[in-house]
């Protein structure tokens, strides 16, 4: 059974992750990037409602090493206090860049416009540079989590959705030309799912290494 502590984050992180996947509100709000862009264009300059769909993002950030820090306050004297800092510094810094990567964002929406290239949009490139790294900082405590608790079945159909989003990913690539966006979408929507079950997560850490270690 969680304790009342982790419930509580539980309920953090839910708000966290909900605002992280605000991308829905763009169907109501921005439907014509919605539809055809990247989540990243309705946070464009000079798009309707842009304003918010960063926000969102930041307060979302805010809230998330929030529960990281009370996390860390929880499990710092655990045995597996080490591989739990791992962790959370992993989601601090996927938190650290998604904040990076809203308050740069562009100045074209792709699909819909002819925009200039990385190569010579610099902010596009360090957009598109802390969105990958936020990405990979994710991924990397997801694996740590489903390394610890192989047995859960929770944290390894997270692992399989982003294994299927890897698939979906390559196969665009290979098949150029394809224009939706809701490969994306799906992608946010399971960081989301993890970042509401982070929490858990981390406590089953704790669990398990006392375990193993009785």
């Amino acid at each position: 059974m969680l304790s009342r502590k982790i419930l509580r984050l539980s309920w953090i992180s839910l708000l966290s992750g909900i605002l992280y996947n605000s991308w829905p509100l763009g169907y109501w709000l921005n439907n014509r990037v919605a539809r055809v862009s990247l989540a990243s264009g309705l946070e464009a300059v000079h798009q309707p409602y842009n304003w918010l769909f960063i926000t969102t993002d930041i307060i979302s950030s805010v809230l998330i090493v929030i529960v990281c820090g009370f996390l860390w306050k929880l499990y710092k004297d655990s045995k597996s206090s080490t591989h739990i800092l791992m962790v959370l510094v992993c989601v601090v810094l996927f938190a650290i860049g998604t904040v990076v990567d809203a308050l740069m964002p562009e100045h074209c929406v792709p699909n819909l416009m002819k925009c200039a290239s990385f190569t010579q949009d610099h902010i596009l490139l360090v957009h598109g540079l802390f969105s990958i790294l936020a990405s990979v900082f994710l991924f990397i405590a997801l694996l740590i989590l489903c390394w610890f608790r192989r047995k859960n079945m929770l944290l390894h159909i997270l692992l399989a959705g982003y294994i299927v989003f890897g698939l979906i990913s390559l196969a665009e690539a290979v098949a150029p030309g394809y224009g939706g966006n809701w490969s994306q979408y799906y992608y946010i929507t399971l960081c989301s799912v993890f970042l509401v079950c982070l929490p858990y997560g981390v406590s089953l850490m704790a669990v398990t290494k006392k375990r193993l270690t009785t």
